[in-house]
């Protein structure tokens, strides 16, 4: 006999499922499975080494195994953005005009959903957000296809060398910009002018070193009155600004000037910020500089050589290995590694088995296969996992349902994601990104002494929107920023629609809900789908098969929405 159930029923059994078996729900609150298939392995790798898997690249990967899949990816071809966005506004056009932070986020949705390079992409968005810059930032906004640049640089390092990473990063003019080094001028004491201490400053906190000094494991390393020991000081922070003195923008071939430019007359626009910066050496800080532990750059070097010099004496501190390799492990698979992972992927860093320093190749390929990460028992450590970021949720639910549009074109303006989430690449709202490594919520995960970085940017507002935005994808498909036809892009009328999913597969599952839960916990959480979790979605699921609506997408978007806004997807084991 089938039962009726009424709206509010529905929602007082997915609030509070346990009314109907309390006992087998309490024995299984909270655990999730941890012996997984292939397949299921294959999906929660692809969580950490992409920014969403669809069934077909999940079955591929668990045909192939993820070492041969690592090795396919590493030698993919990066995604170019840089010539995306002037396919989109031609490069020709700069001379009067520039492509905006949108046109920069078309290109960029468009290398997610096609781009081959899944790993690449996914090991880039990492870097930056350690190697921040923001299109917050006036200028930059102004110039899409210079951060179009940037994410190019990234790409384009992504499995190279961590030494040639710091060299373009700090020669690039977005980056310059974002940390004012750009125009940094030698000192004029008559002026009263100073060499500008901004790139000095985070160069060493936020992209070498850190604040204190650290042992291979990424624990703090403590003086004889048992407190941490500063990496630099104030004094060393006006000499590496010595260094980055004599660098700016890049006119050579500027069709928008006809002048003899120097670096007082350098400026950003859209010719400047998609080439390197300009070394000028009259304005470069002469004489020597003393650096990290009484480290001197002679004087009488070019400003190349002392930019090169510094930049090898960062490199080569002992703080970098742990302190960039924590941070990636963070930002790929777990919030609070071991210090014994740490010191691992440390080792690589030092050494990868060749003798070579800083090859990020060989440290993406240590943390995706280290045992921390690839051993199912750690699901159930109360110290493992992570809080997916709300972009890469949003980028995961495109990716998984192979969302699609006539015109093949995956165009995102960003804004109401942005507005909504409260993340968007390249938009964090300082140089210290949307979130700190270090961040502890208050509560439980604060007081066993763990962080959880990305809990910075959840709180009632955003915890809220995440679930209202999926809701509106589904009945409305209206978060994509696409580009208005009545408003020409440099004189160009695109019409795009909106990308929309393929729900074949579940649809053929709809009338059997717990096969279609089956399917989607392998798509989404990799089957570790908790018993208790489980009860909520069926629970809901039937009461909607058996009442007020039966309508098989229905219940397929009602699936998909209960497993994307569960804490079980939320937080990647």
């Amino acid at each position: 006999m089938t039962t009726t159930v009424n709206r509010r029923e529905l929602f007082r059994r997915i609030a509070k499922p346990a009314a109907f078996d309390s006992k087998s729900l309490k024995q299984t609150k909270g655990r999730r499975a941890a012996n997984l298939t292939a397949e299921q392995e294959a999906c929660r790798f692809l969580a950490q080494a992409t920014l969403g898997a669809d069934m077909a690249l999940i079955q591929s990967v668990a045909n192939s195994g993820i070492e041969a899949w690592l090795d396919q990816q590493l030698n993919t071809p990066q995604s170019q953005i840089l010539n995306a966005i002037y396919n989109i506004f031609p490069v020709e056009e700069i001379a009067t005009s520039s492509p905006d932070r949108s046109v920069f986020r078309y290109a960029l949705w468009d290398a997610v959903m096609k781009g081959d390079d899944l790993l690449r992409q996914r090991v880039a968005l990492a870097l930056g957000e350690i190697f921040v810059i923001s299109t917050e930032h006036t200028e930059l906004y102004s110039f899409g296809n210079g951060v179009g640049d940037w994410y190019d640089l990234l790409l384009r390092n992504a499995f190279g060398s961590f030494r040639d990473l710091l060299f373009e990063v700090t020669m690039h003019p977005v980056m310059g910009t974002f940390l004012s080094h750009a125009g940094n001028r030698k000192t004029d004491l008559g002026a009263a002018r100073f060499p500008d201490e901004n790139y000095a400053r985070e160069i060493m906190q936020l992209f070498t070193i850190g604040l204190f000094m650290l042992n291979d494991d990424g624990s703090l390393q403590l003086d004889g009155n048992g407190e941490p020991i500063p990496t630099y000081d104030n004094g060393q922070i006006t000499e590496f600004a010595k260094i980055f003195t004599g660098i700016s923008y890049d006119h050579t071939g500027d069709p928008t000037i006809d002048y003899d430019f120097n670096l007082e007359s350098s400026w950003l626009n859209a010719y400047t910020s998609a080439r390197p910066m300009k070394i000028y050496e009259e304005e470069h800080e002469p004489g020597p500089k003393t650096l990290l532990n009484g480290y001197v750059v002679q004087e009488g070097q070019s400003a190349l050589d002392d930019i090169n010099e510094a930049l090898d004496h960062l490199f080569n501190h002992q703080n970098v290995g742990p302190f960039i390799g924590r941070q990636l492990i963070q930002r790929l698979v777990k919030s609070n590694p071991s210090p014994a992972y740490i010191a691992r992927i440390t080792a690589v860093f030092n050494n990868n088995g060749s003798g070579v320093r800083g090859d990020l190749q060989a440290i993406i390929r240590a943390i995706l296969l280290d045992d921390e990460a690839r051993n199912s028992s750690y699901i159930n450590d109360t110290q493992s996992g992570k809080l997916r970021e709300p972009f890469f949720r949003y980028t995961h639910l495109f990716r998984a349902f192979n969302y699609s549009n006539p015109q093949e074109k995956y165009w995102d303006g960003g804004g109401f994601l942005e507005e909504q989430l409260r993340q968007y690449m390249f938009s964090a709202p300082s140089v210290f990104n949307f979130f700190s490594p270090d961040y502890r919520p208050p509560g439980p995960l604060s007081n066993a002494g763990l962080t959880g970085p990305e809990f910075q940017i959840l709180d009632s507002y955003t915890a809220i929107s995440l679930m209202n935005v999926v809701y509106q994808e589904f009945e409305w498909n209206g978060n994509m920023g696409l580009p208005n036809p009545d408003y020409p892009i440099h004189g160009v009328s695109y019409t795009v629609d909106r990308p929309l999913p393929d729900w074949s597969t579940e649809l053929a599952l709809a009338n059997d809900i717990d096969g279609l839960i089956d399917h989607l916990d392998l798509l989404l959480t990799y089957g570790t789908l908790s018993a208790g979790m489980r009860e909520i979605i069926k629970t809901a699921l039937v009461g909607m098969q058996e009442s007020w609506q039966n309508e098989p997408e229905d219940i397929v978007k009602l699936a998909v929405y209960l497993f994307i806004v569960s804490p079980d997807y939320a937080i990647q084991v």
